[in-house]
């Protein structure tokens, strides 16, 4: 059996492939040996990333309460080729300009046909690359929507690709964040959203994805909210960090007002970040924050240097 990258497994096909009984699998599910999550109708469904780490650490621990040395010997995964995955160095990352560009340019022609597998693919040969979220963030997620925005504003593309396009994205970030292991329940809170009049969503989903890969919590609270509701939000919740994304801004004078009784009302504890092209020269100085990230490498490092660790682009544990 064959697994796909970003393929959502049900507990028979995992079945199948450790060649035991669904109900043993449904029992490593619901007991946490196995990460799960849930469709609406309350089906367990199992990652693709979830499975192999199963397999990986069952294989090193030949734990025979869960699965005995013939059954591992007889998995449609070899355990020598997982070995062989656990042992290697992860696969280069994307080199020269032209790979990444040729990466690019297929992600933008798949995104304005409207064609999901076509964007999977891309989006998943970069991370296969890169393996890490921040740099697949900027360097292919923007660069794209920058590249289609400036294609709408040249009237070379319509509003409905433009929008379309991004409804699209949002679906996949949404696939890539089931490949993040949850971080533990003491692991720091951080919440953000879109202030009033911004409607993009799609940063907010970029952000929520780097921060849990830096191990914090997340809720994103949605895009097109008033600062009255996100400070009742903060005072309800207190987050460690509080990320404000602005991509629009209808009226400066009153988004900076607006802004500033916001900012003047968080506990001394809250850590204000914030980012967004709509955050221009003539706005930013204005503005009171601990750190303004031009980029989610920015605001991956200074997560983490906020819970007190290093994060190192070139060298990453995998």
């Amino acid at each position: 059996m064959v697994i796909a990258l970003d393929e959502q497994l049900t507990t028979k096909q995992v079945a199948d492939v450790l060649r035991v009984s669904e109900s043993s699998v449904k029992r490593w599910c619901d007991s946490g040996v196995i990460p799960t999550v849930r469709t609406v109708g309350g089906h367990r469904r199992i990652a693709r990333s979830a499975l192999m780490q199963f397999l990986k650490s069952a294989a090193g621990r030949d734990d025979r309460a869960l699965i005995s040395g013939d059954q591992l010997a007889r998995m449609g995964v070899e355990l020598e080729s997982l070995q062989e995955e656990q042992d290697s160095p992860p696969p280069p990352k994307l080199t020269g300009s032209l790979d990444q560009q040729r990466l690019r340019e297929a992600f933008e022609e798949a995104l304005l046909r409207g064609d999901e597998p076509g964007s999977r693919r891309a989006l998943t040969q970069w991370y296969q690359a890169e393996r890490a979220f921040a740099p697949l963030a900027d360097e292919l997620i923007a660069k794209t929507f920058h590249r289609l925005g400036d294609l709408w504003e040249c009237n070379q593309i319509e509003i409905y690709q433009e929008r379309r396009s991004a409804e699209l994205c949002v679906r996949l970030v949404h696939e890539l964040r089931r490949m993040v292991v949850d971080p533990p329940p003491e692991a720091p809170l951080a919440m953000g959203a879109t202030p009033e009049f911004d409607p993009y969503s799609l940063p907010n989903q970029l952000i929520e994805l780097v921060l849990r890969e830096s191990g914090w919590r997340t809720h994103a609270l949605g895009s097109n909210l008033p600062f009255e509701t996100l400070a009742s939000a903060v005072a309800t919740h207190r987050p460690r960090l509080f990320w404000l994304s602005v991509s629009h801004i209808e009226n400066i004078p009153t988004f900076l007002r607006r802004y500033q009784d916001f900012a003047e009302s968080l506990p001394k504890e809250v850590t204000m970040v914030v980012g967004g092209r709509a955050l221009t020269d003539e706005v930013r100085p204005k503005m009171k924050y601990a750190a303004h990230c031009d980029n989610l490498r920015q605001l991956a490092d200074f997560a983490a240097a906020l819970r007190g660790q290093r994060q190192t682009w070139g060298d990453r544990d995998n």
